[in-house]
């Protein structure tokens, strides 16, 4: 129970004339929300109504039925339940209290499979002893429950069967029915006493604590995110959220310096929402840390009581207030760049195959990739992650409790990891001083090019050309011959950090090249106005060539290129044709491939699309070695 000012809190059993006494001090309406099956409760609360002249009022909880695939017998009352039990075979979790249980132990078979959940009281435990159930068998537990809870219960005891009443959603029933989905085990279900009537606890809500001028309820949710953890690291405007708020909603450690405050260690909408519903308040705030946007459970929140809301009728306003991202936090504190790096999340899912292969392949294929981890069992996983992928040459930079007190940065090898054993937050950058080239591939459409009448390598030629390229992260692109700048543009458009030197010989083309280059946003192209090759003179060497129009100086082009550039070269007519065949016999190429193209292209006549044929390209692509005979460098 959370007590808060609106609370006053008396504990004790009381008979109908204390009750009707204390009704007459307290007030002249009672709402009656006790257990469903707590009739002789509720009877005595109508009989001190009657007697002090209150007006009572039932609230209902509405019944809740399990999903159509699960499993669930309905019965009438416990001592049916018991008698069906007999035929049964597995554990049972018995979670109806310690008053009936007499008739489940009745039977020794059934008794020596039950674990029983009751209250940590002294009559609760000794009612279990006198029915016999002592020990392992007995669970004493103060609810509420979450479905995980019930779900590790189950798991730890391998129950079968589950025992319950129809409590509804304040007695924990949803969270009771999807724990037994989870586990596959059948549910038993103990029917209400009587057919209830009365009034929900929103329907209360309205009628007795809305203005009459308005009767929609209203609230207003803030997700926040607090930062790495320490609420020193909160925005102002995330401070002011908490700060507004009737409720504060959150994981433990991140409620727990709101002492004076009315806080719940909650953060999943499911354990929210009937908090919600009990208290009515019009302003609450839900706690995440780390980056809202980033692999948080803000994302999941806000749809989930955005519908739940929608559904009962709420008036509401739900805002994300992003704080400082973890990953932010630890790449300052660590004197990191992130830009490029690889982000990726193993928080609560590193037993994931796929988080794994994720962050595998991340990791192989960047220089930096940041992790978001959930504890030191992760730090080493993620040791064994590595080494098992033959990447346990990377180095680990820890991040541990970032922004208390006791705040680490260090580093170690993946093989180290096994070796961490403080509990705490852990985040982690791994860095790769060896990160494999990741190709890179096409995707314009020769209509996101500005032409005017400069020739243009066409969409399909292209992007064959350039898969033939194979392009990868910081690789130097010379365009030889570039024209419109139209591979030029879709190689710098394929990632920023390739550079292009596109080399044409026409002032016209150099003014498209320009303007294609703007109009896609693209400044990491260099357009080098002359006649290659004594345009490339004082160029930094490159590491990829394509050349696609040479007039008549293909040798001297190829003379000048480095050793080991990769080169493709078109050729649409005969005579360039046969200077490439020229080429690859006078020149020492490896990976040599050359393909012919024909592409055909529809038309409309009339009513009809008649196709028509454009000329064949020929596509030679090698990595260039020097003229046979030659080795070394050229340049």
């Amino acid at each position: 129970m959370h007590p808060d000012k609106y609370s006053d809190i008396r504990e004790g059993r009381l008979d109908t004339e204390s009750m009707a006494d204390l009704i007459r001090k307290e007030g002249s309406i009672v709402f009656d929300a006790t257990h469903p099956y707590a009739d002789i409760v509720s009877a005595n609360i109508r009989s001190a109504c009657e007697i002090s002249g209150a007006e009572y009022v039932r609230i209902y909880r509405p019944e809740i039925t399990g999903c159509e695939t699960q499993e669930i017998r309905c019965f009438d009352n416990a001592e049916a339940c018991a008698a069906a039990l007999k035929g049964s075979s597995g554990n049972i979790l018995l979670t109806t209290g310690s008053k009936e249980l007499s008739f489940f132990a009745a039977d020794p078979q059934v008794k020596e499979r039950l674990y029983v959940r009751v209250l940590p009281s002294e009559e609760s435990i000794r009612m279990c002893s006198e029915a016999g159930i002592t020990g392992r068998q007995v669970i004493a537990m103060q609810g509420p429950f979450s479905a995980d809870l019930n779900s590790a219960l189950m798991r730890q005891f391998a129950i079968r069967i589950m025992v319950t009443k129809s409590s509804g959603r304040a007695g924990g029933l949803p969270e009771k029915l999807r724990a037994a989905a989870e586990a596959g085990a059948a549910v038993y279900l103990i029917g209400r006493p009587e057919q209830e009537s009365g009034i929900t606890v929103q329907e209360a809500c309205e009628k007795y604590f809305a203005s009459e001028t308005d009767r929609s309820r209203y609230i207003h949710v803030d997700l926040v995110g607090i930062g790495p953890g320490d609420e020193s690291q909160m925005t102002y405007s995330a401070a002011e959220a908490v700060r507004s708020a009737e409720i504060i909603f959150g994981a433990d450690r991140m409620v727990h310096p709101y002492t004076d405050r009315s806080t719940y260690p909650y953060y999943r909408a499911q354990d929210i929402i009937p908090v919600i519903e009990k208290k009515c308040p019009q302003r609450i705030a839900v706690l995440f840390s780390g980056d809202t946007g980033f692999s948080s459970g803000a994302v999941r929140m806000r749809k989930e009581l955005s519908a739940w809301l929608d559904v009962n009728s709420y008036r509401y306003d739900i805002n994300t207030l992003p704080g400082i991202s973890s990953i932010a936090y630890f790449a300052a504190a660590a004197g990191e760049d992130y830009t490029c790096a690889g982000l990726i999340s193993l928080h609560g899912k590193s037993d994931d195959r796929l988080a794994a292969a994720d962050l595998i392949r991340t990791v192989r294929g960047r220089n930096k990739t940041f992790v978001l981890l959930s504890g030191y069992k992760d730090v080493k996983k993620l040791g064994h992650m590595l080494n098992d992928n033959n990447l346990s040459n990377t180095l680990i930079t820890i991040g541990f409790q970032l922004s208390y007190d006791n705040e680490e940065i260090y580093q170690i090898t993946p093989d180290e990891c096994d070796s961490v054993e403080r509990q705490g937050l852990y985040i982690a950058l791994i860095t790769n001083p060896e990160p494999e080239d990741k190709l890179l591939l096409p995707v314009l459409s020769d209509t996101g090019f500005i032409r005017d009448k400069v020739p243009m390598t066409k969409e399909s030629v292209r992007h064959l050309s350039i898969i033939k390229l194979g392009l990868s992260r910081g690789s130097v692109l010379y365009d030889i011959g570039s024209g419109t700048g139209s591979v030029a543009c879709e190689a710098a458009g394929l990632d920023e950090s390739v550079k292009v030197y596109a080399i044409e010989m026409k002032e016209q083309a150099c003014a498209l090249i320009r303007a294609n280059a703007s109009a896609l946003g693209l400044s990491n192209i260099n357009v080098i106005e002359g006649r290659a090759p004594e345009a490339m003179t004082g160029l930094e060497p490159p590491t990829h060539a394509f050349i696609g129009g040479s007039s008549g100086n293909l040798k001297n082009i190829l003379d000048a290129l480095p050793d080991g550039t990769r080169t493709v070269i078109n050729a649409v007519s005969l005579e360039t044709i046969a200077e490439i065949q020229s080429v690859i016999r006078e020149y020492e190429t490896e990976d040599l491939s050359v393909e012919q193209i024909s592409v055909s292209r529809s038309r409309e006549l009339g009513s009809y699309h008649l196709m028509t044929a454009e000329n064949p390209v020929m596509i030679a692509s090698f990595v260039f070695r020097g003229k046979a005979g030659q080795t070394g460098d050229k340049q």
